[in-house]
């Protein structure tokens, strides 16, 4: 009868083998354990309460095929990683053949650096080669600047030492510290 190793610390569940024996001579369950401790965020075994739970067949292989997907989705993570660095890569050989740009490019969000399909999905929402750039920068930067998120008056209160000046001395406006805040609409 197989058997699941649950951690009801982390809500996780472990599916092993059916073993008779002492739970020292339980190479399975001493592997599951050191291997989940080495994941955890806190490795002390004290931290982690846990049990043993005979099932039936049915239910080992219904965790078996929810690991399945867990590794398929593994293997997908990966390939996406694999896309975006081409991505990245293919984004670096424009920029330096545009001599790298400081304000602006001029092939920016052009057709030819669609990633991804055209038909159907609006200009707003298309994927282009030019958001893996460096020059990407210069328009996020603007776009933010348009809707106010970066300021010319410092975004903190100046301490009191810089209010005041030096012991003894009160500069003209002292105490009058005002906070920046974005503009509302």
């Amino acid at each position: 009868m197989p058997r699941l190793l649950l951690c009801k610390s982390c809500g996780v569940l472990h599916n092993m083998r059916d073993y008779e024996g002492t739970a020292e001579y339980d190479m399975e369950l001493i592997e599951t354990i050191n291997r989940h401790l080495g994941q955890a965020a806190d490795p002390r075994p004290e931290s982690h309460v846990s049990m043993i739970i005979r099932c039936d067949e049915a239910t080992s292989s219904k965790l078996d095929m929810e690991t399945a997907v867990k590794k398929e989705l593994m293997d997908n993570e990966i390939e996406v990683r694999a896309i975006r660095d081409d991505l990245k890569e293919d984004a670096l050989k424009c920029f330096s053949k545009h001599s790298r740009p400081k304000a602006g490019c001029i092939d920016w969000q052009d057709e030819s650096k669609t990633v991804g399909r055209k038909t159907g999905v609006p200009k707003k929402h298309r994927q282009y080669l030019c958001m893996y750039c460096p020059a990407n920068e210069h328009y996020v930067y603007n776009s933010r600047k348009e809707l106010g998120l970066y300021s010319t008056k410092h975004d903190t209160v100046a301490s009191e030492t810089m209010v005041n000046g030096p012991v003894g001395r009160k500069p003209k406006g002292a105490g009058k510290s005002k906070l920046w805040t974005p503009p509302k609409g």
